[in-house]
């Protein structure tokens, strides 16, 4: 059987699973979902093998909780896509399979579950515990079911959470037909790993986080498999070696003022050690010229003290950007921002806005370009992958 028609057989089984599910739901389970259809225009021909200038695609979600008994709850969220022209962009996963019980003053959660740790705009360094679904777009929003044993304790001042981590899932990526993506498409075929239990190695990982008045606080530590690999050139190869990490995230709320904070210092045996950091803003302007609009602005400064060295474009990088928020009744938001190189010189435009239309149905609206960039590595690759993409969701 070919890798397509495997790809098209498993979101067609993902489909039917679904619809039984939701066919034979009752009374006891909750049940909510959506539909989109997207299409993407590239602004530019591309420099690499895929020579599509519009996508489409299809996808489709879901999340069914069933109470357990009067302390149990399992949730079960499938997701699908059907790509135009990508054929590891079709795909299906099981974004969350677990089963969570609570105690007098503690909780386990046990399953394929998602974890999200941050507070800043532009990249979210604490963010660890989840593998990125790189394929679904540049927004780390978009994450793989994590296998997980998670006890979280409630305190007076906040949680405590440990986790144990049974199984590495590897990060998607656009296949030879997918935009955008750089100048080589990554071989997911052949990852090697540092752990001789490579997908099998047992991570761990524990958080603790409070408040303080306006502050809100939080601490990590994780070992294990690294989400992000090292890409071997020239076969692009993914390695994930090991690594530990040490991270700390604040926020504060101060009127109109939010203050954040995002730090973490890595180390393995394949990377040199090293420490990252996010700092930054967000002002809120309330109602301006007396209507109901809201703006704010945001600034974010990133670093990584390897500098050239470093595996990720934000080495010494400034985020300026603008949030408005309508405040009326299809919840009509947008966020401009840049994203530009302080070494460098190269820039990151992005762009998103969505809007309700009536009860069921939302627009959402995305744009990146890629400027200036010729000097950076990374970055250089993408500037012919300009692109403007909109979704239209049905909401159940």
């Amino acid at each position: 059987m070919s890798h397509t028609s495997m790809k098209t057989g498993q979101v067609s089984l993902a489909i039917c699973m679904a619809l039984l599910v939701v066919s034979n739901a009752h009374a006891q389970w909750s049940t909510r979902g959506d539909l989109r259809f997207q299409v993407q225009a590239f602004t530019d021909n591309s420099l690499t093998t895929a020579t599509q200038s519009f996508n489409t695609s299809i996808s489709g979600s879901a999340e069914f909780n069933h109470d357990i008994g009067e302390n149990g709850t399992l949730t079960i969220s499938p997701f699908f896509r059907i790509d135009q022209h990508d054929d590891e962009r079709t795909h299906v996963d099981l974004r969350e399979f677990i089963y969570s019980h609570s105690f007098e003053n503690w909780e386990l959660n046990v399953g394929l579950g998602k974890v999200f740790w941050g507070v800043a705009e532009s990249n979210n360094l604490v963010d660890i515990i989840n593998q990125k679904d790189a394929v679904e777009g540049l927004s780390p929003e978009h994450k793989l079911g994590q296998p997980m044993i998670n006890a979280l304790f409630l305190k007076d001042w906040g949680e405590i959470s440990l986790y144990a981590l049974p199984g590495f899932r590897e990060r998607t990526f656009a296949g030879s037909d997918g935009r955008p993506r750089g100048f080589f498409a990554v071989d997911t075929d052949n990852a090697a790993y540092e752990s001789n239990d490579e997908d099998a190695h047992i991570d761990f990982a524990a958080r603790i986080s409070g408040a303080i008045n306006e502050w809100d606080l939080g601490a990590h530590i994780f070992h294990g498999t690294a989400r992000s690999p090292i890409l071997s050139f020239p076969s692009f190869t993914p390695f994930y070696y090991q690594v530990t990490q040490v991270g700390f995230d604040v926020q504060a709320t101060l009127e109109s003022w939010l203050l954040k904070s995002e730090s973490v210092y890595r180390s393995g045996k394949f990377i040199d050690d090293h420490a990252q950091l996010v700092n930054g803003f967000e002002y809120s302007f309330y109602s301006v010229a007396e209507s109901d609009v809201d703006i704010g602005v945001v600034a974010e400064w990133l670093f990584d003290e390897r500098g050239d060295q470093a595996d990720t474009v934000f080495q010494n990088d400034l985020l300026i950007g603008l949030r408005f928020a309508l405040n009326d009744e299809q919840s009509s938001t947008a966020l401009i921002g840049i994203i530009t190189d302080l070494d460098k010189g190269g820039d990151v435009f992005t762009a998103e806005a969505s809007r309700r239309l009536g009860d069921k149905f939302k627009l959402t609206a995305e744009a990146f370009v890629w400027a200036n960039a010729d000097d950076d590595p990374i970055l250089s690759q993408l500037q012919q992958e300009d692109y403007l993409q909109l979704e239209l969701g049905y909401f159940f």
